[in-house]
Parts: C-alpha cells; structure tokens; sequence
C-alpha cells in the first residue's frame, strides 16, 4: 500500500461515501486512528457494532472527534456541512489538514477558506451508488474511480494538496485537480442535471400508475437507476449549483425541443444523425468501475 501520510482520521459523517473511506483504508491494511462524528447518541449505538470489525471510534461529540486529528475529511451533506464549517474551525487542531467529498465546490470551498485558511483543499470522489449509509459503504468504492482536488491556485497549500493526492492515490484512485467553479460547470453536465432528468421523467409518469410498471425494459432501468437516490440531498445538491444546472438545463430544453422539431417533420437522416452524435459522445466517457 502507498505511504499515508496521516496517522489519524477524523470523517464527519460516516455514509457511503465517508464510510468507504474507512473501509478501504482498513482493507488496504492502514493502522492509524479513524474515529468519526455522527448526529446523535442514538446514531453512534446504532452503528456501534457494524463499526468494530473497521476499528472505527464513534462519538457524537465532534470536539472529541476532531482532537489530534491530521486529516479531517467532511462527509455530510452540502447544506449540513456549510453549517459545520464554523465548529470544525473552532475544535480542529492548528495543524490538521482539512478536506472534503461534496459534489459542489464554490460555496463551500469559499467558506472553508475564509475559517481554515490554506490548509482546507475541497475534493471530490466522482463515484457513489443509489444506495445510502454506513452498511452500503464497500472497501473497494475509490478504486478507479477519478477524485477531483479543488484547490485555489496561490491561496491553497501545495503540500496539503500533495498529501491529498498521496491519500487518494492510496485507496486506488485517480487524481486529478481543477477550480471549485470549472469543478460546479463540469459536475452539473456530467451528474447534476442527469439526476434531475431521471427524477423528473419518472414524476412525470405518476399520473400512469397502475398500468406501467409491469411494461418497463432494460432502457428505463439503466437511464432511472439514480432516480433511486436520496431525493433530500438531491435537492441540496442542485440548489447548491442552481447556476450551473440551470445554464446547462437550457441546453437540454434546446435538444429537447430541436428533437420535437426532427420528429414532426419525419426528418430520419437528421434525428439519425443526432442519435449517433450522442452515442459518440458517450463513448467518449470513462465511466466509474461498475461493482460485482
């Protein structure tokens, strides 16, 4: 296993995505500390014993979490963590490494960097599953999967971002770094708006129920599989890049009604021709290893 160049762990938030870090980590044979804040009593006695297998320390009081921490890694939702943000300044050690997993980057990482300075570097795993929670978590979620680190260029710590790549690179993912705002643009196109269009589309199929359900193939499974996220963290997600969804929304609404067009006149060799360009695209894509 590459060197880790953290001796102890402090996730906020241990679902799937914080979760899997933990996991692989333990998988891949790291013997540091991983202790992790969750909400509530409650939460931590209903994960306490699906944690001991990982050498996981719950507690629900996030200065105990954050003591003697070198990396902290982020690991609720968007909204949540904005709100954290001020607390995890205050108890993080002066010396801690901050980071993050959201899938938006210009609000939170603005923020970040007003309380934590150039030691926050934000990032993102371009990976997840429908599923939710510590038990969907899987040792092996980063392997292959691209991460994206969001530093600002001259305002951001290059080791810290040294150290992130190290970190990422351990659990057997790809690294690669761009700007919190070309990050929201190109996150909206490629994860953003295709959620939203999957949630909309089965809405608007709620008026035919029953009737359909017995009817669908292959092709409404694959294109609706994410319909089954969490639609509270959708929500938060796309409000939080409402600019970029919006703008890239206006490109589909184009599509959509160019489409309209093509299929009103009988236009074959035209609506073909947008058909292969999209195959064409999508063949460009190098998508997230699929599970087994």
């Amino acid at each position: 296993m590459p060197e880790i160049p953290f001796q102890q762990l402090a996730i906020v938030g241990l679902g799937l995505m914080g979760g899997s870090v933990a996991k692989a980590l333990r998988a891949a044979g790291y013997g540091g500390r991983i202790r992790a804040a969750l909400a509530s009593s409650a939460a931590v006695e209903s994960l306490q014993d699906s944690v001991e297998a990982w050498q996981i320390e719950l507690s629900p009081v996030l200065p105990e979490v954050l003591a003697d921490a070198d990396l902290i890694l982020l690991a609720t939702p968007p909204r949540i963590m904005l709100n954290q943000l001020d607390e995890i300044a205050r108890w993080a050690a002066a010396s801690a490494l901050v980071t993050d997993i959201a899938s938006t980057k210009n609000a939170i990482t603005r923020r970040a960097m007003d309380l934590l300075g150039s030691r926050f570097v934000g990032g993102h795993p371009v990976v997840g599953s429908e599923l939710t929670g510590f038990h969907a978590a899987r040792e092996d979620l980063y392997r292959g999967a691209q991460v994206i680190l969001t530093p600002f260029p001259g305002q951001t710590d290059a080791q810290a971002v040294e150290k992130l790549r190290q970190f990422w690179t351990a659990l057997g993912a790809e690294v690669q770094e761009m700007s919190p705002m070309a990050h929201d643009e190109a996150l909206a196109a490629t994860s953003h708006v295709p959620h939203l269009l999957a949630f909309m589309y089965l809405a608007g199929l709620e008026a035919r129920f029953p009737g359909l359900e017995n009817l669908a193939g292959g092709g409404l499974r694959d294109f609706s599989r994410i319909a089954d996220s969490n639609p509270a963290l959708w929500a938060e997600i796309l409000l939080e890049n409402r600019q970029a969804v919006r703008q890239q929304l206006q490109q589909v609404q184009q599509n959509l009604q160019l489409a309209e067009q093509l299929l009103a006149a009988g236009a074959t060799a035209e609506l073909q021709s947008w058909l292969s360009r999209g195959k064409t695209v999508r063949q460009q894509f190098h998508f997230p290893p699929v599970p087994v």
